[in-house]
């Protein structure tokens, strides 16, 4: 059997944010290739296509697919594209007789709801397992309702098969097949140059509850590859195709010390050349794990710092002090470890008053030298999305398309007096004035270029000019 698995272009839905997302955001789809690598397991014939990095539009992926002539077809989303792998499937409909399925977190919270004439099977949670027994099942054209996890169509009646049980055995998931990728196409830039990479997993699971957060996939009990494991991906990697950067998805890299310290213990054993980033959190991060990782190839390490104000890290669950952030910051900064610190502005509870806090930490903190302020969208599956719809907190929910739901140039709430036109403003104003600090410019240049911020920095310049006069006009109408 053939199998296509696609992923459309997205960062279009950025608008003038996208060329900064194309530099930033060309993250290679690791779940289709570990699908992909399954299928290969089985004997069967697989290609990929993402239309992100290859920058093909719709046609263009649909004349590819049509060239290479699958039984079958199979794609993702996230809940703010999924309106993109919509349309593409929709389009493939139209020219092409051939069925699709779909799977991820979006299809796994909406399931019967998004499941339209354009799709014919539709995975939820881990499909590692029920991907594999579907695809023996479907080839034979056995019962398909002792594949668990899938939803399909029988005479117009829509049947779920029931909820897949996690994977356990990671270590039994086959590595990725990364050579169906353009993989010499995933670039990143950092501040050690413009490198080419990919992203690899070692656990599944977070058991923290920051209520922005969904666990709708992999739940709060993590699952761990073993060690060995792990770094013989990574070798396989290097030998096979040359990449010696490699992006940590997991949400909270040094969870575990130890494992993290072995991580790297077998790096070393097995004298890997290799350089790593990953995200964790500031007090999961002290000074040994700093010095050993840093010596293993660590080079860049993200913090979700989200405010400043520990009001707002309460309401959101996010209960790591402020002075964590400061400590990790200064440990990375003497390691030479490049560090992201993300912050989010429209959070439960904020007002002027608390962003502009947050904004004055930053522009002091000279340990930071690199912040993401995205606009906090309450994503279905999270608490945040549940306090939005009951307005907790002075949150008022204006929309349900998801297509909107971007952490840039767009806001889907207010929160109290703030408008989402007002969420968006001071989203402009705030990146300028976190950005236009000497020790932040060049950093910021090295990594995405020049080109790719000239329209954001001209937007934010624009938003602080409209806000000085309507505030003056504002004085003056009081006079």
């Amino acid at each position: 059997m053939k199998i296509s698995f696609l992923f459309p272009s997205w960062t279009e839905v950025f608008g003038k944010f996208s060329r900064l997302a194309q530099k930033t955001s060309g993250f290679p789809p690791l779940n289709m290739a570990l699908l992909a690598a399954i299928a290969e397991k089985q004997g069967h014939q697989v290609q990929i296509i993402d239309g992100e990095i290859e920058g093909l539009n719709n046609q263009e992926i649909i004349k590819r697919v049509k060239e290479f002539s699958p039984d079958l077809i199979g794609m993702t989303g996230t809940t703010p594209g999924f309106h993109l792998v919509a349309r593409l499937a929709k389009e493939l409909k139209e020219q092409m007789d051939v069925p699709i399925t779909a799977g991820g977190h979006h299809v796994t919270l909406f399931k019967e709801k998004i499941f339209d004439n354009n799709f014919d099977f539709l995975f939820v949670s881990e499909a590692d397992i029920s991907f594999a027994d579907f695809l023996k099942a479907y080839a034979k054209k056995d019962d398909l309702t002792k594949v668990k996890g899938l939803l399909f169509k029988r005479n117009a009646e829509i049947i779920f098969t029931g909820n897949p049980g996690l994977t356990q055995d990671l270590d039994a998931i086959p590595f990725p097949a990364r050579h169906l990728l353009k993989y010499e196409k995933y670039k990143v830039g950092t501040l050690h140059g413009t490198l080419n990479y990919t992203s690899i997993m070692t656990t599944r699971g977070c058991p923290f509850e920051c209520i922005y957060c969904s666990n709708s996939v992999y739940g709060r009990n993590v699952r761990r590859r073993s060690v060995e494991n792990v770094i013989s991906e990574i070798e396989t990697v290097v030998n096979q195709f040359g990449i010696r950067h490699f992006y940590f998805v997991e949400d909270v890299l040094t969870l575990n010390k130890q494992f993290s310290l072995s991580l790297c213990d077998e790096i070393d054993k097995r004298g890997l050349k290799i350089t790593f980033e990953g995200s964790t959190r500031a007090n999961l991060f002290d000074e040994e794990l700093a010095k050993r990782m840093s010596k293993s190839g660590l080079i860049r390490l993200s913090f979700g710092l989200e405010s400043a104000d520990p009001k707002i890290l309460k309401i959101i669950k996010k209960q790591v002090p402020l002075e964590s952030y400061t400590q990790a910051n200064k440990l990375t900064n003497k390691y030479g470890i490049e560090t992201i610190n993300s912050v989010m502005l429209g959070l439960p509870g904020q007002d002027r008053v608390s962003i502009e806090k947050t904004i004055t930490f930053l522009r002091k903190a000279k340990d930071i030298q690199h912040t993401t302020y995205g606009i906090a969208m309450p994503y279905p599956g999270t608490e945040f999305y549940e306090m939005a719809k009951k307005g907790e907190y002075g949150l008022k929910l204006h929309t349900e398309d998801f297509s909107k739901y971007q952490r840039y140039g767009s806001a889907v709430l207010s929160v109290g007096d703030l408008s989402p036109e007002d969420l968006i403003r001071l989203q402009k104003e705030g990146l300028l004035k976190i950005y236009m600090t000497s020790w932040r410019i060049w950093p910021m240049l090295k990594r995405v270029k020049l080109r790719s911020v000239v329209v954001p920095v001209w937007e934010a310049v624009c938003a602080i000019v409209y806000s000085l006069f309507r505030k003056k006009n504002k004085t003056m109408g009081k006079k």
